[in-house]
C-alpha cells in the first residue's frame, strides 16, 4: 500500500545538543564521483578553502582517486569508503597550504564550549616524495567562506591544533580538543594554519623528501563533551542497487522510493539538500513511500536509504 509521507526535519538549537554540527562528516555523500585532482567539490557540502584539495571515493573511474589504493598511497577509510586529502606543507614551495572547509549546520553560540575531533593519516608514499611528517594540523572556524582562489589565512593561529608530528602511515590518528566560541562562527576549516617557520617537520626517508600529504576522515564538532569522543563515523553496507528504485528523476511534485523486496527491518529514507541538511525523512517497513516534493526548492538533492548503515545514495534533481 502506497502512503504519502510528509515530514520536514528541522534542525534547531535544541536538537544540536547531541548532534554533530559538521555536514557529511565522513565524506560519504557526494554530488559526483572524483575524476582527478582538486575534485573536492564533488563531496557534498565540502569545498577547497585554499588551493588543490582532493576527494577519494571508490566510485571514481580514476585509479588515482579511488580507495583504498590511490595516487598518494594505500589506506582504508576510517569509516565508510571515502575520505579527503590535503598537502599542508611543501619543502620546495614556501608556505604552501591546502585547506578544506564546510558550512556548519548551525551558528556557534558565543561563550559556548565546543568539542572537536577528526582523524588523519600520513599517506607516506615514498615514490611520490610524500615522506615528511608535520605538526600543527588543526581546525579553524570562520564567519566567512574561503575558496580555491581566496585561501584561508596562514597567520599562525587556529582554534585547535596538535603539537605532535603525525607520522603514522598505517593507522588513523585522532586529533581532538575543545575551545570556547568567541564569535558566531558558521564555517569549519581543516589544515595547517602556521607558516613554515612555525611548523615542525620530520623527514621519514633519506632521499626524495618533498612534501607532506594527509588523508582526513570523520570530522566532529559538538557541544556534548562525550559525543565526539564516542562518535565513530559512518559505517556503510553494500547492497545490490537493483533492490531499490527511486523515481522519477528529475521529479516535480512526487518522488517515489520503492524497495523491490519487502524489508525485514525498518528503513529510513532521507532527502538531503546541498548543505547537508535533512529536509524530508521517512521511517517505514512498507515496500514503497511517496514523498510530496512540491514545496521543495528547485535544485540538487541526495536521497539516502539506510537500515543500520547507509545502503544507497542517489542524486535527484527537483525541477
Amino acid at each position: 500500500m502506497k502512503k504519502i509521507f510528509y515530514l520536514f526535519f528541522l534542525i534547531s538549537s535544541l536538537n544540536c545538543f547531541t548532534q554533530n554540527l559538521v555536514p557529511n562528516p565522513s565524506f560519504e555523500q557526494f554530488i559526483y564521483c572524483p575524476t582527478g585532482p582538486s575534485d573536492i567539490s564533488g563531496c557534498l557540502s565540502w569545498s577547497s578553502y585554499g588551493l588543490s584539495s582532493d576527494y577519494f571515493n571508490p566510485c571514481s573511474t580514476s585509479s588515482d582517486f579511488t580507495t583504498p589504493n590511490n595516487y598518494y598511497g594505500f589506506q582504508y577509510s576510517h569509516s565508510g569508503n571515502a575520505y579527503i586529502g590535503i598537502c599542508p606543507f611543501h619543502i620546495q614551495w614556501q608556505n604552501y597550504r591546502e585547506f578544506v572547509g564546510a558550512q556548519l549546520t548551525t551558528l556557534f553560540i558565543i561563550g559556548q564550549k565546543y568539542y572537536i575531533s577528526f582523524y588523519v593519516n600520513l599517506s607516506g608514499n615514498v615514490f611520490r616524495g610524500i615522506t615528511i611528517g608535520i605538526n600543527k594540523m588543526g581546525v579553524k572556524f570562520s564567519t566567512i567562506q574561503y575558496s580555491f582562489t581566496n585561501s584561508a589565512p596562514i597567520n599562525n593561529a587556529a582554534h585547535f591544533y596538535t603539537d605532535s608530528i603525525i607520522t603514522d602511515t598505517a593507522k588513523w590518528t585522532k586529533i581532538s580538543g575543545s575551545f570556547i566560541a568567541d564569535s558566531a562562527y558558521s564555517y569549519i576549516m581543516i589544515g595547517n594554519f602556521f607558516d613554515d617557520a612555525n611548523t615542525d617537520t620530520l623527514n621519514l626517508a633519506t632521499t626524495n623528501n618533498n612534501y607532506a600529504y594527509y588523508y582526513i576522515e570523520d570530522v566532529c564538532v559538538s557541544i556534548d563533551s562525550l559525543y565526539c569522543e564516542n562518535w565513530l563515523g559512518v559505517k556503510e553496507q553494500n547492497v545490490n542497487k537493483e533492490e531499490i528504485t527511486i523515481y522519477p528523476n528529475p521529479c516535480k511534485n512526487e518522488l517515489n522510493v520503492k524497495y523491490n523486496n519487502v524489508p525485514n527491518e525498518q528503513i529510513t529514507i532521507s532527502i538531503i539538500n546541498i548543505f547537508g541538511k535533512v529536509v524530508m525523512q521517512a521511517k517505514t517497513q512498507e515496500s514503497e513511500y511517496t514523498f510530496n516534493t512540491g514545496k521543495l526548492a528547485k535544485g540538487l538533492y541526495l536521497v539516502k536509504v539506510e537500515t543500520g548503515g547507509i545502503i544507497l545514495q542517489q542524486r535527484v534533481v527537483k525541477e
